[in-house]
């Protein structure tokens, strides 16, 4: 590879990285990964029809599973992992990416009555995730319930978030809690 043929793959993986937080490809291959990513799109529109609300720049991977009751509303320049699931209401502000085997449920049987069992005592209302934007949601993580993950907010692989979660923070563990601010300042 000459010194020229160089310098241009370098300009073209730079600017790759500014524009994208996907993982590099050949530049050949971007063709067929939108091809791909407008299939996901079209699968997501098709099953979910007005229930779903998508900004610009949304990609979806691969087996992602999309069960709201209501609605989902996501905002701009949104990547949503592999194996990702919502089985309830979600809002998904700008410039956030979740990771594979995210998960969003609701905490939405009812089992307080003693003179019921879980199987029969029937559904509470949907609950509504919100991630407020600036969000990174790391690998396996589960949301649980009515939960606000403020805007800014990093959530680590593997926790389980059942609270909200403060703003411009970094967030891990089983139940997730703030660990430190995400800025130093």
């Amino acid at each position: 590879m000459d010194q020229q043929e160089n310098t241009n793959l370098i300009k073209t993986r730079d600017s790759y990285f500014k524009t994208s937080p996907s993982r590099p490809i050949s530049e050949w291959l971007l063709p067929f990964r939108n091809c791909v990513r407008l299939v996901r799109y079209a699968k997501q529109r098709l099953v979910l029809g007005s229930k779903l609300s998508l900004g610009r720049n949304v990609s979806f991977g691969k087996n992602v599973e999309l069960r709201v009751p209501q609605f989902m509303r996501v905002g701009d320049n949104v990547m949503l992992g592999s194996y990702f699931i919502a089985e309830t209401n979600l809002v998904i502000g700008a410039d956030v990416l979740i990771s594979t085997r995210v998960s969003c449920i609701g905490n939405d049987h009812t089992f307080d009555d003693p003179n019921q069992t879980v199987f029969s005592g029937g559904r509470l209302p949907a609950c509504t995730i919100v991630l407020e934007g600036d969000n990174l949601i790391g690998f396996g993580t589960i949301l649980v319930g009515n939960v606000t993950v403020g805007r800014g907010c990093i959530v680590g692989a593997g926790s389980v978030v059942i609270n909200n979660l403060p703003q411009y923070s970094i967030c891990a563990g089983v139940p997730a809690k703030p660990i430190r601010n995400r800025f130093k300042r």
